[in-house]
């Protein structure tokens, strides 16, 4: 979808010669000749194809006008991003714990056929150990779910009605030592487990803490609010265990990103006193169990994990950009060089050839360059010396306006992307903005096309220009985008290049029997062209972001970030335990969860958390309030005719059945979505539903009964926060 672009003139250049021969006998009556090889007409049609061209030229709106009014709805082309992996290592038989670094490159073969790098996000220690069992513990009963994590189905972790004692075991083979920090990452299936779905809880936790700054202390507030950690599940709390001792759990110090088994992510169990090997339950081998136990609160639905992976981390498809600068003879470096991998605060100078005349390490006494030193060899007085950082020389200011540079792709990851100017001896640091229309000429600003890694600087007007000769350098991360998007067991090696070198202990690679990526990476992608942008900004229109209706306001809470709903409805000029008195400005929603089954109800935690998203985005003068439902136990008192040859019990069975699915909170109801609010239970409708299962000939009696009422042979009606759901029902079969 684009956008529709308005036509500001729709004439063209036989409208235009049409109008101006019609006032021909307007303002000049005496000209009666307006045939085409008259002078005059011949001048009126070439003046009418200039005017169609300044009109055709009015109707093109250029790309720079077209991303400017994206900027004003806040859309902008995305750009690349890189793909991201869970990678996995298993240590060789025999082989110690080994720690692997964060930032640790591996090597793969990107989707076009070059090779890439793909950096671990987190450090991790490969144990000696793998996961042998899974085993789920759900309403006191075992259940050995070995068979489905090892074809890679899904697993109910707490059972499909998780309840506060229900846990998820896994057996390790191996031994586990005093200190030991197991990696685990847990893949969790649904749309609401995302890395999208991650983000927009921080966002939204993150927008809601600049929402809340004092009104009288606007001049106190910082320019960047640092980036909120991920808040824990709003109601359910689990707790990671160690079996020490027959029978005997232990809680070990853990640190959980995945929500209450809510979101993927990764797991770290730090593990104080080894567990024993035991038997457990169905299981006969003698293994080493971890389990995750849900102790309490209530979860919105049945969290569903596809994968648990033991030794492994995230890993995103990035590398950075380097280079060897040379350090003329006879220079001495001042200060201590920093360690390979380290940071350093350098202070240097350039001279005309590209060679560093001047270097101190960790200089603190003006703005400096810090980057990451990868090697360092000293100058002697005859011989020239080295520097390799994750840094990169893109050029040198030229002073002229408009200066355009390019950087070694093929793509840039946006969020990395940092550039300084040696200016006289100090580091000057540029700053990325969208546009130079609210640059001014001393601000140090850049736009960065990070799809075809090019910096533009400033005219001098709007945006400063670098100053000519001085040197202009990158801090960046290069990134194969959609090409990132490698298959399974695509990420097979670690890397052999000098940031590893600089990174990892020698021969700590030999102990590593395997690599792999046991899924295929995702989340690469290209940067976004102006048309795609054009369509997503289309597409905004239909989505709400303010609550004006009551469709808003049922669209906004199913979207709640961090919730699972099944259902949410909005009742208008109406208050919670008033429902007989009207109450303008009032908006009740009603929200239902997934769980528990048969009769969900939102914990307190899920009813705040849809609380505060909708009424930071509610309209002055309306309140909106968010409850859960009323449920109105329906029973069905019957007697029904088998037809000819059918079993009465199984008949009996069907009808049961059709009733409480009819009754069904989330799926029953008339249009099969669950039963409406406050909509009456008709008994027409339960003849259709009973005299429509397979068997039945006809009805000879029917009665319908609620809570709190009699038998009757009427509708039963229903209060506007009420649900309908089955009760226990009396089928008679002849």
């Amino acid at each position: 979808m684009l956008l529709q672009l308005p036509n500001l003139d729709d004439r063209r250049w036989a409208d235009l010669v049409d109008e101006a021969r019609a006032l021909i006998p307007v303002y000049s009556p005496g000209w009666t000749d307006h045939n085409e090889s008259d002078p005059g007409i011949t001048i009126m049609e070439l003046l009418a194809w200039i005017s169609d061209s300044d009109i055709y030229r009015a109707n093109r709106i250029s790309d720079s006008h077209i991303r400017a009014f994206l900027g004003l709805i806040g859309v902008a082309p995305e750009p690349p991003r890189p793909a991201v992996a869970t990678v996995q290592f298993e240590l060789k038989a025999g082989a110690p714990a080994q720690p692997l670094p964060a930032t640790l490159e591996l090597d793969a073969a990107m989707l076009d056929g070059k090779r890439g790098k793909f950096r671990l996000r987190d450090g991790l220690t490969v144990l000696p150990c793998s996961i042998t069992a899974v085993q789920v513990q759900s309403g006191g009963k075992f259940r050995d779910a070995t068979g489905d994590w090892n074809h890679g189905r899904a697993i109910a972790v707490f059972g499909d009605n998780p309840q506060p004692e229900d846990a998820l075991y896994l057996g390790f083979s191996g031994q586990f030592a005093t200190g030991d920090e197991l990696s685990l990452h847990v893949s969790v299936e649904g749309k609401n487990a995302s890395a999208a779905a991650r983000q927009r809880i921080i966002d939204e936790l993150q927008q809601r803490t600049q929402a809340c700054r004092p009104w009288n202390s606007c001049a106190s507030q910082p320019d960047e609010y640092p980036a909120p950690e991920l808040p824990p599940h709003h109601s359910a709390h689990l707790i990671w265990e160690a079996q020490t001792q027959p029978g005997i759990w232990e809680p070990v110090e853990s640190s959980d990103s995945t929500r209450s088994m809510t979101l993927s992510g990764a797991v770290r169990v730090k593990i104080a006193t080894p567990p024993v090997k035991m038997r457990l339950n169905a299981v006969m081998e003698e293994l080493c169990y971890i389990r995750c136990r849900f102790i309490s609160g209530s979860l919105d639905e049945a969290p569903r994990v596809l994968r648990i992976v033991e030794n492994a981390a995230e890993a995103e498809q990035s590398a950075p950009l380097w280079e060897q600068w040379t350090i003329a003879p006879g220079v001495v470096a001042i200060g201590t060089p920093p360690g390979p991998g380290q940071i350093s605060s350098l202070r240097l100078d350039f001279d005309a050839a590209g060679n560093i005349v001047s270097l101190e390490f960790n200089a603190s006494d003006s703005p400096t360059l810090r980057v990451i030193v990868l090697a360092y060899k000293p100058a002697t007085a005859t011989q020239p010396g080295s520097l390799v950082v994750e840094a990169v020389r893109i050029g040198m200011g030229s002073g002229a306006p408009n200066q355009l540079l390019q950087l070694s792709g093929p793509e840039l990851w946006a969020g990395s992307v940092s550039v300084f100017t040696l200016e006289n001896g100090r580091s000057k640091t540029w700053s990325a903005v969208d546009s130079f229309v609210a640059s001014g000429a001393a601000d140090a600003h850049y736009l960065l096309d990070a799809g075809v890694a090019e910096l533009l600087f400033g005219n001098g007007e709007n945006g400063r220009e670098p100053p000519a000769g001085a040197p202009i350098i990158a801090v960046a991360m290069a990134t194969n985008g959609a090409n990132g998007n490698v298959p399974a067991e695509a990420i097979a090696a670690i890397d052999t290049g000098p940031h590893n070198t600089a990174l990892l202990d020698a021969g700590a690679s030999e102990n590593l029997a395997r690599i792999r990526n046991r899924d295929a990476a995702a989340g690469g992608t290209e940067q976004e062209t102006l048309q795609h942008a054009e369509g997503r900004a289309a597409a905004l229109v239909d989505q709400p972001e303010r609550v004006v209706t009551l469709d808003d306001c049922q669209t906004l809470a199913l979207q709640t970030p961090g919730t699972a709903l099944a259902r949410a409805m909005a009742i208008a000029n109406c208050y919670p335990g008033l429902p007989c008195y009207s109450a303008p400005g009032f908006i009740t929603v009603v929200i239902v969860p997934h769980l528990p089954l048969g009769r969900p109800v939102p914990s307190p935690g899920l009813l705040r958390a849809v609380s505060a998203y909708l009424n930071r985005r509610c309209v002055v003068g309306s309140r909106i309030e968010v409850v859960g439902p009323d449920y109105l136990e329906v029973s069905v008192k019957t007697a029904v005719k088998a037809g000819t040859g059918q079993n009465k019990t199984t008949v009996h069975n069907a009808v049961d059945a059709a009733l409480k699915k009819f009754l069904d909170p989330l799926d029953g109801g008339p249009e099969g979505g669950g039963w409406p609010l406050g909509r009456a239970v008709y008994i027409s409708e339960i003849l259709d539903t009973i005299a429509g299962v397979a068997g039945v000939d006809h009805v000879t009696t029917l009665q319908l009964q609620a809570t709190g009422c009699g038998e009757q042979c009427g509708d039963l009606c229903l209060d506007p926060f009420a649900i309908a759901v089955s009760g226990l029902h009396v089928i008679e079969v002849s």
